[in-house]
This record gives C-alpha cells, structure tokens and sequence, in this order.
C-alpha cells in the first residue's frame, strides 16, 4: 500500500509515518521545515529512508505530482499555532489546501482520504462532547478548521472521506510539554487556579490505531469521529503523575486564575504592538482553565477503536523520550530506563547503548572525551550561546581561506560546525560519538556524522588544514592526551591548525575543584604544562589564550563579570608573582592554538 501523509514533518505526522513503515507500507511524506522540531523530524525520517518532500498544500502542481498511484492520504497539514499572521493565512492553508490536497487525491483515484480536524470547532462547551454536539468554534483556527472538515465531506460522491477529531495530543515525539515536564523536575512549576479543569488527551499511538481503522473499514467512509483517550484527568492530577515519574514535588504553590489572566491580557496589549511575544498570555492561560471531557463511543462501536495506553503510562513513555533526546534530566533511573519504541532505540539516554562502540578503550566512561558534554539543556538556545562564545575566542584563530578542510571533533549539535559555515566556510565535518547530538546537527542540515574521535582519525585518510576539539582534554588521561595529539598531527597538512582547551589549573578558585567535580576529569592545565605538552608532541608556534567567558555584551549583568575577572586576575597575578611564578591567565579554562611542522604523514 502507498501512503501519502501532508503536515508529515510535524508530531502526529511523522509518527504515523513512522507506524506506516512498520506495517511495510511506502510512505511519502509532504511538508515543510518552518521549525526546529520539523527540521528533526525530517532527519528521522530520512534516516528511515522514508521519501520527504517538501511541499505546500497551496502549491497544486507539487500535490498533483506527489500524490500519484497513492492509495491513502492523511491529511494533516494546517495552520494552528500561528502568531501574528491574518486570518486569511488560516484559511488559505485549512480551507484553500484541503480544497487543493482533495483536488489532487480524486485527481489521482485515491481510495481512501482521512482529513484530520480537531476539537477546536467545539470552541468552549459544557458536559461531555461528542460528534453531535454543536461546533461553535472561539477562533479563526477553529473556524477555518469546521470550513475544512465540512469541504472533505462535500467531496464524498467523488472520494472515500472520513474526518477525524483530534483532541491534544502527547507522546514520544511531542515537544509541545517539554516545558511543563522542565519545570515541574525543576520544582518551579505553580498552579494557576484550582487545577479542575479537565484535559482529554489521547496517546500517539492510540491516535495512530484509530488512522488506520478509519483508513480501512468500511463503515468509517462519510463519518466524522472524535477521539480521546481511555479518560480525562483534571491539571491536578496530570501534573502529580509527572512529578510522581520524575520524583518531583509538582505544584510548589497556587495563584487565583483571575489575577493572572488580567497580567496576561495586559503584557499582549503593551508588548505585542512593539513586537515581542510576551511570557505570558491568554491563549497560555487554557490550560489552566479550558475543560474538556470527550466521548469516543462512536469510534468503538463502529470501528473498534479503543484507547489502550493511560495518562500515566503514556507521561512515563513521554519522560523516557525527553530524557532521550536531551530536553530534560534521567532524575527518576529506577522508572525511566531506556527501553524506548523501536523507533527511537538508537536515541537512548544510557551511555553506554548511546556512545558508538570503540576499538580504542578509553578510560572515561560517564562523559567520554569525544562526545560534547557542555551543551544547555534547551541545546536550541545553544547555538546562539555558544555561538557568540566561539566566535568571540575561536573565530580570529582559523584560516582566511573559506574552501579549508576542516574537522570538529566532539562537535556535539554542531554549535562550532554552524557558526563556520555562516562565517562562509563551507568544508567542515563534524564527529561526535552519540548520534541522538548529531540528529539535532542533521536537523538543521549541518555536515556532521556519529563517529568515536580516536577510531576515525586512525582509519580516515583525508589531510586536514584546521582541527578543532570542542570537548576538553581534561576528559583524556595523559597517556590518552599524548596519543591524540599525535593521531592529530599525523591528519595534519604541513602548517595545519590544531585548536584544543583544557580547565585551567592556574585558577587557584576553580583550579582544583576542576578535577574533583567530575569524575572523568583526570588532569588540569596551566598555560606552561599545555604549551610544554603540544611541544613535547612537535607541534610549533604555539599561543596559549584565555577562554573568555563574559561575551554575551546584551546582558548588562555581564558587564559585571568582566570587571570582577579583570580584577580577579589582577590580584592573582601579583600574589602568584610574589611567590615566584609568572602564570598570566587565570580564566576558568585556557585554550592553545599551534601549527603543524612536518610534512603530511
């Protein structure tokens, strides 16, 4: 069977393309890659070797040429979550595209095409709801969505229609309760209000099972079906399941909802007119007040749907992959263990299943050198942090000519890897020893591969012009360092650059507590024992520069810390030369910068 699925790089799209492909079924995914997470999802499916095109359902020509010889179209493009775009954007993509995605699918003999709606043409209901229940929708999306689901069903003399209901989603693959899982492990998170309201939310796959009863039974053709999972649970009671998984205490306090839904309207009304998208805002401010309870008796008795997975199972296998993918901390190891859906086996948060094999058996095992360690827990925000940071202390070190080969090792997400290549060099690879790092660098289309640092400098040929290591050296024994260094200035060309950093030993603050913080730290340097290491290796004309951390000049708190470490190391510097020794550097980590001497080996 031949699946086409529109929308297909968003959440719910990429997942049943994903279940698709298990049931040995060719997909073809339609899309495009306005976010980070469409980026993602694209990158996995590719991986998959499912076909991705990218495409929009106002572009006719690309729908009647994509949706040839399929069998079954789901159609789940829309515009939703929007802001700042006229009314005429949702009805151009939730109206004018369906009519175009319906147009192409009777065009093409599609047998059958399942239109996924949702449960904003309710808009705000009291009591239980089912598909007979009047839709009076609150907002153009929930307007422009009834318009839509009402032109598939005019379609039915020419095409097998059925219309789904889809209410809020969760599951592997939603990103949408990363924050709200964040902050209840951080214990920060505050109800705002009772905490009464009900959410009906249905499991990915739960929804999933319910796309193919309505893509094959008969008695789905004409229908409109809404879904939801096994039962409603209250805020209260979703946000004590996530703590209970995460071993957090879950709501610290409570404010009335009153007050704070007037702050909400205020901070739209003062900021949005100046174009900055407030922290807090009404449409923020239902989920704390909207209340849903959902009836699914129709899809069960016509279709033998039923909800299999509970909110607390489905919140656990949630957690496991958002501890997977980075977003949030394993702070519960005996409930979350990395026994994650086939799909995502190769993005596990265990080390040892996570980091690529070795023939080379180094001695960190927690934070293994070739793997990028430093990354903030939102990694998106990274490459903006880390980006000026590098750019600030890295950028002048690397060579004028934009076509030179070069190589980051432990690049991690490819924060080094991006900010090259918008400085117009356009020949960089970088290696990383966990692939679910390099899926967030292939996400945004970055040169970037899962290898372990040691293994493909010994077997990769190709001569390089710049090395640079993004994770410390501090992670290699001495034994280990020297090897490297050598592993590296054999993949040299003749004055190649070779970067590294390593924690500062000299800091008589920071100094030792380097080693002692982490248990894979096994060494510290100083701006001698650095410059003496990469000589004793051969490497010349060698700079030791400190490693600037405050460089983030919007920040005015940062302004603070330059004047605090211009002092700091002022003091040291005169207290150090009393006792005899001349170290000039005294930031947290130092950095060395040297050329290779030799002739290519």
């Amino acid at each position: 069977m031949k699946v086409a699925i529109t929308g297909g790089t968003g959440f719910i799209g990429s997942r049943l393309a994903l279940k698709c492909l298990e049931r040995g079924y060719e997909v073809k995914v339609l899309g495009l890659e306005n976010t980070p997470a469409e980026s993602q999802n694209t990158a996995e499916l590719k991986r998959k070797g499912i076909q991705v095109v990218s495409a929009s359902v106002m572009d006719r020509d690309s729908l009647f040429r994509e949706l040839k010889d399929v069998d079954v179209v789901y159609h789940l493009a829309a515009a939703q979550h929007e802001m700042n775009v006229p009314d005429e954007h949702f009805r151009d993509i939730n109206v004018s595209g369906t009519r175009n995605v319906l147009d192409a699918s009777v065009e093409n003999r599609v047998k059958r095409f399942v239109h996924g709606s949702t449960i904003g043409v309710y808009g705000i209901v009291d009591g239980k709801i089912n598909e007979n229940t009047v839709c009076n929708p609150e907002n153009i999306y929930g307007v422009t969505k009834l318009e839509g689901e009402n032109l598939a069903l005019s379609f039915q003399g020419k095409i097998p229609v059925t219309v789904i209901r889809i209410p809020e989603v969760y599951g592997p693959g939603d990103r949408r309760l990363v924050k709200l899982f964040k902050m209840i492990q951080k214990n920060r998170f505050f109800m705002i209000g009772k905490g009464k309201n009900l959410h009906h939310l249905i499991y990915i796959d739960d929804l999933i099972q319910a796309f193919f009863l309505a893509a094959e039974k008969p008695e789905a053709v004409g229908e409109v079906f809404l879904l939801a999972g096994e039962k409603p649970v209250s805020t209260n009671e979703m946000v004590e399941t996530i703590a209970a998984h995460l071993r957090a205490k879950g709501s610290i306090f409570r404010v009335p909802f009153g007050p704070m839904y007037l702050l909400a309207a205020t901070l739209e009304k003062v900021l949005r007119p100046l174009g900055i998208q407030p922290p807090l805002h009404r449409r923020r401010m239902d989920f704390f007040k909207k209340s849903f309870e959902l009836s699914w008796d129709k899809a069960h008795k016509s279709l033998g749907y039923r909800p299999r997975v509970s909110f607390s199972d489905g919140a656990l296998e949630t957690a496991k992959w958002y501890v997977s993918m980075g977003f949030i901390k394993n702070s519960n190891p005996g409930r979350i263990k990395a026994d994650y859906p086939s799909e995502f086996q190769n993005q596990v948060s265990d080390h040892e299943e996570a980091i690529l094999s070795s023939k080379f058996e180094l001695t960190a095992k927690i934070e293994p050198f070739d793997s990028f360690w430093e990354a903030p827990e939102d990694i998106e925000k990274g490459y903006g942090k880390f980006g000026i940071f590098y750019q600030h202390n890295y950028l002048k070190h690397f060579p004028e000519d934009k076509n030179s080969n070069i190589l980051v090792i432990s690049c991690g997400p490819g924060y080094m890897v991006k900010l090259l290549n918008e400085n117009g060099y356009n020949n960089v690879l970088g290696i990383d020893a966990m692939p679910s790092k390099i899926a967030y660098a292939e996400a945004k289309h970055l040169n970037c591969k899962a290898a372990r640092a040691f293994d493909f400098l010994k077997e990769n040929n190709d001569p390089y012009d710049v090395i640079f290591c993004e994770q410390e050296i501090n992670h290699l024994t001495k034994k280990e360092i020297l090897s490297f260094f050598n592993l590296c200035q054999e993949k040299l060309k003749e004055r190649g650059i070779f970067i590294v950093h390593s924690l500062n030993g000299a800091n008589p603050i920071v100094g030792s507590e380097n080693i002692a913080l982490n248990f894979d730290h096994y060494n510290t340097f100083t701006e001698k024992s650095l410059e003496q290491t990469l000589s004793f290796c051969q490497f010349k004309n060698i700079q030791i520069f400190p490693l600037k951390l405050y460089v983030f000049y919007k920040n005015p708190a940062n302004y603070i810390g330059i004047v605090l470490d211009m002092t700091i190391s002022f003091v040291l510097k005169i207290i150090f030369k009393f006792y005899g020794k001349f170290n000039k550097i005294f930031t947290k980590k130092i950095a060395a910068v040297c050329t290779n001497p030799g002739t290519q080996k």
